[in-house]
């Protein structure tokens, strides 16, 4: 008898990973049944123009969570480079921008320039960025500043900077876990963090992602997102 008929046959997930992918996908037809209920309210004729905006940022939103429960939801993480795509840097950006404005009512400016594009995960750039920004924001407060920039060169380098009182002396809650699964996530795929003290005050934290970085699987459910 060879060595793999001996091995005996894959039982059912463990007790506590049974519970968790049920209540993800609970939580992922949850979701659906919130983005039919929203799809409604966007197609009501008398709707303003900006309140039908604000539902199409509140729809992008809930089909970038059902993604994260789905990926959370997998029995294996993907090969090594599977699920990546070819991602538009600037425009993402601008989308994660328009949702803490409308969330804060803050001031957020993704400055202009080139196009930017990089192959990665689409929901990992995601939570990176909507991590990042969420700190800036409220750390920042309704009366600062926040600005996101580009570069890509030898590197791609995504710098957020706040014009807030400075990393860890912002308002309680303002950073720490989101910042800890922005770290985690970077380092799976192959990327860094950088924190540092803006010039004039507040913080600049930058993320680097190598031009010629190996793409290596990261599962997305690492941490919870704040």
């Amino acid at each position: 008898m060879s060595s793999s008929a001996a091995q005996p046959p894959a039982g059912p997930p463990a007790g506590g990973d049974l519970q968790i992918r049920g209540l993800l996908h609970d939580l992922g037809h949850q979701m659906m049944t919130l983005s039919l209920l929203a799809e409604t309210v966007r197609s009501d004729s008398t709707l303003s123009d900006s309140s039908r905006q604000r539902m199409e940022l509140v729809m992008q939103e809930m089909f970038r969570i059902v993604d994260i429960i789905a990926d959370c939801s997998l029995a294996a993480p993907p090969a090594p480079g599977g699920g990546t795509a070819l991602m538009d840097i600037r425009q993402l950006a601008e989308e994660i921008a328009q949702l803490a404005e409308g969330a804060y009512q803050a001031t957020v400016i993704v400055r202009p320039g080139g196009p930017a594009v990089l192959r990665v995960r689409p929901t990992l750039l995601w939570r990176v960025l909507a991590n990042l920004v969420d700190n800036a924001v409220r750390a920042a407060g309704p009366d600062g500043q926040v600005e996101v920039s580009i570069e890509q060169g030898r590197d791609t380098v995504i710098e957020v900077t706040d014009n807030g009182p400075g990393f860890g002396s912002g308002p309680h809650g303002t950073s720490g876990l989101g910042m800890t699964v922005v770290r985690q996530l970077l380092e799976a795929e192959g990327g860094r963090l950088e924190v540092g003290a803006a010039p004039g005050g507040g913080t600049r934290v930058r993320v680097v992602f190598g031009l010629e970085r190996e793409y290596q699987a990261v599962p997305m459910c690492a941490g919870t997102w704040h």
